[in-house]
């Protein structure tokens, strides 16, 4: 099996998760945007985003290191390596989350009556909660990621949306719809399924306390403490938006632009992840037992799939974008469409890093990495402070899509001496050609609901593009053909 068949199965398993989170995304996205005000879908939000600024902290780079690690220090069939690795990682993980927590009730509990309300004190310190339980899944998930226990891995994934969506329902309708209601239930949800992942660590005797290694814990933290600033800078890159939103036009435009950047992540998660989880273990294998030309070739190749697919899901959410948003999100939530072209395309350009970043990550250039997301970090709050006192919600759309293209570009400038990932330019062209055709043919296209709408558009769009794509590229021509060889048995052909 070659290596792009392996980042194939194993994105197709992680996909097929991504499609059941999707799935529940559409019942759960549409139901809590009824359920509660703009404004209070705008607070729920922001506070996600400041539980995710202390994830950060809380993990302190080390879930980098779970993956990096993996192949060079478990050892088969040595019991000692593995329980070193697995209790040194996921002990300080645990030991910093929980300092990071009680910063933050401490924190909210200081700050004056002006900044924090009393019922978002009690929402934020309980959400302290979910710090730790956040800091421990992002190592748990780690293991799970870096063993290729690609279907476990789904399955607990898709247990936590589902059975929080579940849980907190029942705890909307039975008890009371509050923003407390949802957290619990967010919490005690993704506690359990913590809970079951390490108590099979336990079960394996991969877990001891005794275990925990200082020697190899200081390469660990070396490796994962620079990329910190990357992963803080990240965040702020891509949600720092959120609270100058709040300060210059407040929490009903907040709720407006939240509703939209949501659905557009919806669509770029759905891809990037699948093959973010599956790329990293294949290409630092690779690189290990194969060295430096065959990783280029896979990374290359594997991008240019990844532009295929992304520039076609652009194409086709630009089309849906209103009928998406008021057949998900309702009538009140109607303005924010026309920030979703803006948002899909953004979104997508920063997806490029997985494959950017390929050599950096090999070559340990993290402080690097760190010093170009703050950049780009820096670049973003500045354009959202010029742009929208001037244009509004527009301006934050704007200054995300910019922000991006100027990270991606900073990213190529560093990593390509290390390792170049080859863009075939002419190919990027005929999908960008194909899915303009496809837009301006698409778009004429009225039909007499929102659901009929999103469902027609998607279909003209999606066949219309490949076929285009057909005509257009021999190589997918070529893909589709040997997929139609495998499928057809051979007793049919002779």
């Amino acid at each position: 099996m070659t290596d792009l068949s392996t980042l194939g199965r194993h994105s197709s398993h992680y996909v097929l998760g991504r499609i059941a989170l999707l799935a529940l995304g559409f019942v759960s996205f549409p139901l809590f945007t009824r359920l509660f005000s703009v404004t209070e879908y705008g607070e729920m939000n922001l506070i996600f985003k400041i539980v995710l600024c202390f994830v950060v902290f809380s993990k302190l780079g080390i879930q980098n290191s779970v993956v990096r690690f993996y192949e060079e220090s478990v050892r088969k069939g040595d019991t000692l390596s593995a329980q070193k690795y697995y209790s040194t990682l996921l002990l300080s993980t645990a030991g910093v989350s929980g300092i990071v927590s009680v910063f933050l009730i401490i924190a909210v509990w200081l700050l004056p009556a002006t900044l924090v309300s009393r019922n978002m004190r009690g929402v934020l310190s309980m959400c302290a909660l979910l710090i730790l339980i956040r800091g421990q899944w992002s190592i748990l998930s780690g293991f799970l990621q870096a063993e290729g226990r690609t279907r476990f891995y789904n399955v607990l994934d898709v247990g936590i949306k589902a059975g929080s969506v579940v849980f907190i329902c029942g705890l909307l309708f039975a008890w009371q719809r509050s923003l407390f209601a949802f957290f619990l239930g967010t919490i005690v949800v993704e506690a359990a399924i913590a809970l079951i992942v390490v108590a099979m660590l336990f079960r394996r005797s991969m877990l001891h306390w005794k275990a925990f290694d200082w020697k190899f814990f200081q390469p660990v933290l070396a490796f994962g403490f620079p990329l910190v600033a990357y992963e803080i800078a990240s965040v702020v890159l891509d949600s720092g938006d959120r609270f100058l939103i709040q300060n210059y036009l407040g929490a009903e435009q907040l709720g407006y632009y939240s509703a939209a950047y949501n659905l557009s992540s919806y669509a770029q998660i759905s891809l990037m992840v699948p093959i973010n989880l599956a790329l990293i273990p294949i290409y630092m294998g690779l690189w290990v037992n194969k060295g430096k030309q065959e990783t280029q070739t896979f990374l290359s190749r594997s991008l240019d799939l990844f532009l295929l697919i992304a520039v076609g899901m652009c194409c086709i959410v630009t089309l849906i974008s209103h009928d998406l948003v008021v057949f998900l999100a309702s009538k009140k939530f109607e303005d924010s469409y026309k920030l979703l072209p803006i948002l899909i395309v953004g979104l997508f350009v920063y997806s490029i890093h997985i494959f950017l970043t390929a050599g950096l990550l090999i070559h340990k250039k993290t402080l690097l990495m760190a010093r170009q997301v703050i950049y780009a970090m820096f670049l973003n709050i500045g354009l959202n402070m010029l742009l929208l006192p001037r244009i509004g919600l527009a301006g934050a759309a704007w200054a995300t899509l910019l922000s991006y293209v100027f990270l991606i570009a900073l990213m190529a400038h560093a990593s390509f001496p290390l390792l170049a990932v080859r863009i075939d330019c002419k190919a990027s062209g005929r999908y960008l050609f194909a899915a303009c055709v496809t837009y301006l043919v698409v778009v004429r296209v009225q039909l007499i609901s929102p659901f009929w709408g999103l469902l027609g558009k998607t279909v003209l769009g999606v066949v219309l593009y490949l076929a285009l794509l057909w005509l257009l590229d021999p190589k997918v021509r070529k893909i589709f053909l040997a997929r139609v060889h495998r499928s057809v048995p051979r007793s049919a052909i002779t």
